[in-house]
């Protein structure tokens, strides 16, 4: 519908709406004026009159049943504001008419009155014909002229009726203006409404499109991540392998080069999974009391040889606070910001330390850095995005980091602060609750020896639909001196255990298998074949959130793709009995 169209329908509305107001007030009016002037004008002009009223207004109000169910598209609108454009000239006329013998000679009062009730009427009119000029013209014109004229013609008329009418006739002007004005007004209301409904509209379909958009991009990274681990994955456990054997020092010194490489590849894709983790709810807090020193310790321990090699320096203060929350969030949260503030900061330094606030201890990390103009202060907590980094240089990460650190912080109950400014670095800042003092017990580590990590004797079942995968994770194993059996598929792993004297060791299954099986199915197969509760580990690729709140909630022990061979050795560690590797 184009806007003239659409402008046109909604004066047909208002117009319709006014029309039961508009005819039987003025039917009651005329019935009002026949009372009082019944005995000074011919009594069979007055009823004529009054019938012509009825029969107008009866006629107005059958046509204006027929539009009330119909819906004012052009062509109806057209139709109705003509027919409402004769009913206003019809009943103008009459008015106009009743001017011929509404003046009866010497009766002030009464001429008076007959022009104060018609200009009563024209100031009707304007309130409910303002929407349409063209109705309220049709009534205006052929009602008050003659009605003006009749007035200062009158035989006898002297001095008053001359004034009283000049008077009525400068009051129609100024009615005719303000006619006019409500009219614009009224238009640019309609006007500025259907404008401000294409905006909703239009604001609309771009809101869907953009999450249409993250729809799609969710999707690409969760297809994309998961195919793409799977290489990646197998050239982790490859190198893994790789580096038991002894070789010449340029090979050595090449193999550290493609391990770092891989290792930033290994960096982007966990970060995706971090993501993908916390949107999914698949993270929860531990909220537990511990004390601050050490946590600090680690991270100056670990970042120090970063900034040194910079130039830069690292001073973290030592602090004797506990905090109620969870250490391994709060670690993580402190390691971003810490890691953020070496990568952008060529000069000076780096502070980090605590500053008690009340009830709660505020975890500060200052450098001296680029800094963030104030409009990126609004952006660097989405995804992707990343400051002074126009070139992407994949060594400073996807732009993930500060994404992450928001949504722990939100997990924790706690808020990321920053205040910076450009060419004088940055300040973040985030809240724990202070906790009392309590005494913890010595941390006890069982170092175990060479022999031991590398499970020797150890039988361990790898289930994985890959060929890739699955011959790099058995290299990798076999190095470590276990004896593998390899299987694509939950019922080939209990084919080849058939001929197996004793039950696995351990399973490693991959989480999303050929067809329908997954991981989980297998390992429940598998520990339901030797009845017995067989330690597991399910390996996983997925990003989807729905997926990952499947795998947490099988229980089972999860590492996700890519993965180093000393986070399996870990896990395997973990899993194994102290006598798994005597068992041959």
């Amino acid at each position: 519908m184009q806007f003239q169209d659409a402008l046109r329908a909604e004066q047909a509305r208002y117009i319709h709406k006014t029309v039961p107001t508009a005819a039987f007030g003025g039917l009651i009016i005329v019935g009002i004026i026949v009372v009082v002037f019944r005995k000074v004008v011919p009594e069979h002009y007055l009823y004529i009159w009054l019938a012509a009223f009825i029969v107008l207004t009866t006629i107005r109000m059958i046509i204006w049943a027929r539009y009330r169910r119909q819906e004012f598209d052009p062509t109806v609108a057209r139709a109705w504001l003509r027919q409402a454009v004769g009913a206003a000239a019809v009943s103008g006329v009459l008015w106009g008419c009743g001017s011929l013998f509404m003046f009866p000679p010497g009766q002030l009062q009464y001429q008076f009155t007959f022009m104060f009730a018609l200009e009563m009427m024209a100031v009707a009119a304007m309130f409910s014909y303002s929407s349409h000029f063209p109705t309220f013209l049709a009534f205006f014109i052929p009602s008050m002229p003659p009605g003006i004229i009749g007035l200062a013609i009158q035989e006898g008329g002297g001095s008053q009726q001359i004034g009283f009418a000049i008077g009525i006739l400068m009051l129609s002007v100024v009615i005719i203006g303000s006619v006019r004005f409500f009219n614009r007004m009224i238009l640019d209301t309609i006007r500025l409404r259907f404008e401000n409904v294409e905006l909703v509209a239009q604001l609309t379909v771009q809101k869907d499109a953009a999450e249409s958009a993250n729809v799609a991009k969710t999707r690409f990274l969760a297809a994309a991540s998961h195919d793409l681990r799977q290489p990646i994955h197998a050239l982790n456990l490859y190198l893994g392998a790789f580096g038991q054997i002894a070789l010449p020092r340029p090979a050595t010194s090449l193999l550290g080069k493609v391990r770092q490489c891989v290792q930033i590849m290994d960096e982007m894709f966990r970060a995706l999974l971090d993501v993908s983790k916390l949107d999914a709810g698949a993270i929860q807090a531990q909220i537990c009391v511990f004390p601050l020193g050490p946590l600090l310790a680690r991270t100056r321990v670990e970042f120090e040889p970063q900034a040194r090699a910079k130039g830069v320096e690292l001073r973290v203060v030592r602090s004797s606070a506990f905090v109620s929350s969870d250490p391994v969030l709060v670690e993580r949260i402190l390691r971003n910001l810490v890691s953020n503030a070496v990568r952008y900061t060529e000069r000076g330094r780096i502070v980090v330390g605590c500053r008690r606030r009340g009830a709660s201890l505020c975890i500060c990390v200052y450098d001296t850095g680029l800094g963030i103009d104030e409009p990126d202060q609004r952006l660097i907590f989405e995804e992707f995005y990343q400051v002074g980094n126009r070139e992407r240089d994949r060594a400073k990460g996807l732009g993930l980091g500060l994404a992450i650190v928001q949504r722990l912080a939100r997990l924790l109950g706690s808020k990321i602060t920053l205040r910076s400014r450009p060419g004088h670095g940055s300040l973040f800042a985030f809240d724990l609750p202070v906790a009392g003092h309590v005494e913890l017990p010595p941390l006890k580590v069982a170092r175990m020896n060479g022999a031991a990590r590398r499970f020797a004797g150890a039988l361990i079942v790898v289930v994985d639909d890959e060929e890739l995968i699955l011959d790099a994770a058995k290299t990798l194993l076999e190095q470590w001196e276990c004896t593998v059996i390899a299987a694509t598929s939950g019922a080939a792993a209990l084919s080849q255990l058939a001929a197996s004297s004793r039950p696995p060791d351990v399973l490693i299954c991959d989480y999303r298998l050929r067809g329908t099986e997954t991981g989980v199915g297998v390992v429940e197969a598998v520990r339901n074949e030797f009845n017995a509760d067989i330690p597991a580990l399910l390996i996983t690729g997925d990003t989807n959130p729905d997926q990952i709140r499947q795998i947490t909630a099988s229980g089972l022990a999860v590492l996700h793709k890519p993965l180093r061979e000393e986070e399996l050795n870990d896990a395997l560690c973990a899993l194994c009995t102290p006598t798994t590797a005597l068992r041959n």
